[in-house]
């Protein structure tokens, strides 16, 4: 870590100045750096996939969707999250929460605390429209569980189940329709 621990913590400047840590992911959590270790293959060939869906699903609205962007979330506090669907990109490291449309986690066993509670109160407080949690680990087959912002908090919308094809809006960029069991598992056959 390039920064000097200070007496009120870290800033959103000292968390952009970070040199990337191959491995891991770092993440500012009220003033502390917060290291995770990278995701696993299946947990980021889930982001991937879901990303290019949600890429294509709001091209025509000019927005974009880019997996693992750091997002200045509040002074003292950056997110990764695994996706996320923004009005506007610009080529640094960070964007600003107000250009984030739909913030994604898929929940990993190390960080399913702050994907499953911290992380959407702390975006549904800044005011990001929609919010999707991904749950891998079940039997079945992913879990996908859609949010909307309503007055301040996040409520259900849709669950997709893996094997059931379903529908969602995404913010700003009309609908996408997939089954979940289609975010997992190899496409390289099998000799």
């Amino acid at each position: 870590m390039t920064s000097a621990r200070r007496l009120d913590g870290y800033t959103l400047e000292d968390w952009e100045r970070l040199e990337p840590a191959e491995g891991h992911r770092v993440e500012l959590v009220d003033g502390r750096f917060v290291v995770s270790a990278a995701p696993a293959v299946a947990h980021q060939r889930v982001a991937d996939r879901l990303c290019r869906l949600l890429d294509d699903a709001v091209a025509d609205g000019g927005m974009e969707a880019v997996t693992a962007v750091g997002v200045r979330v509040a002074p003292g506090l950056g997110y990764i999250p695994d996706v996320v669907v923004c009005t506007e990109l610009v080529e640094t490291t960070t964007v600003e929460v107000e250009l984030v449309a739909l913030a994604v986690e898929v929940v990993s066993p190390s960080t399913a605390r702050r994907d499953r509670l911290e992380k959407p109160a702390a975006f549904a407080a800044a005011g990001v429209p929609a919010f999707w949690r991904v749950e891998v680990g079940r039997e079945g087959g992913p879990v996908i569980y859609c949010y909307r912002l309503d007055q301040g908090v996040y409520v259900e919308v849709v669950t997709l189940q893996a094997g059931a094809p379903g529908t969602v809006d995404v913010p700003g960029g009309g609908t996408v329709t997939f089954d979940p069991a289609d975010l997992i598992g190899s496409r390289r056959p099998r000799h």
